[in-house]
């Protein structure tokens, strides 16, 4: 692990204090939460390298770019495009970092809510698999993508079974009746 030069704490066990908002190991937090937590993080970690990915690839093949009609994006309509996607992925990440911090406090809803989203992604990565049939030309970039998607799927799943096992109910259930 990284060190930091004051303290000793690794740096990313103090950077993921500050995102969840208690200790990394803390022996409240059940192992399955801590693991879910941890992977949420990585899913905000993934998402904001996609879309930086996104962003770059964009930029680079901007004249691929065509509105509905087939025509070139203007500037205006391109740089709206990127403001945009630059928008939609600091939102998304703020969502995997909140449900880390929010499932890692035990709060049951929270659970739910990112099993509804972890549901909501299931159904966008059928959606995109499903979308490679017929012929449709992929290009390097469109792989890259579809690869980071399914990862993200993948993280998502995960985080998801670990906040559903038992040891991880108890800790939920036992943290609603605190409250």
């Amino acid at each position: 692990m990284l060190k930091t030069s004051s303290g000793g704490q690794s740096a990313l066990a103090d950077l993921e204090k500050r995102l969840t908002g208690r200790v990394p190991d803390d022996a409240e937090v059940p192992g399955p939460v801590r693991k879910a937590a941890r992977f949420m993080l990585a899913g905000a970690a993934l998402t904001a390298v996609l879309g930086l990915f996104l962003i770059i690839a964009t930029i680079a093949d901007k004249n691929a770019l065509t509105d509905s009609n087939g025509k070139k994006l203007s500037s205006g309509e391109f740089t709206s495009n990127i403001v945009g996607t630059i928008i939609t992925y600091v939102l998304l990440i703020a969502i995997w970092v909140l449900m880390a911090r929010l499932n890692r406090a035990g709060y049951n809803w929270a659970r739910i809510v990112a099993s509804v989203l972890a549901a909501i992604s299931t159904y966008d990565t059928y959606a995109l698999v499903n979308s490679l049939t017929g012929g449709v030309t992929i290009t390097v970039a469109g792989i890259i993508y579809i690869v980071g998607q399914l990862a993200l799927w993948v993280v998502g799943i995960i985080a998801i079974a670990m906040v559903w096992r038992s040891e991880s109910s108890a800790y939920y259930k036992a943290r609603s009746a605190a409250r």
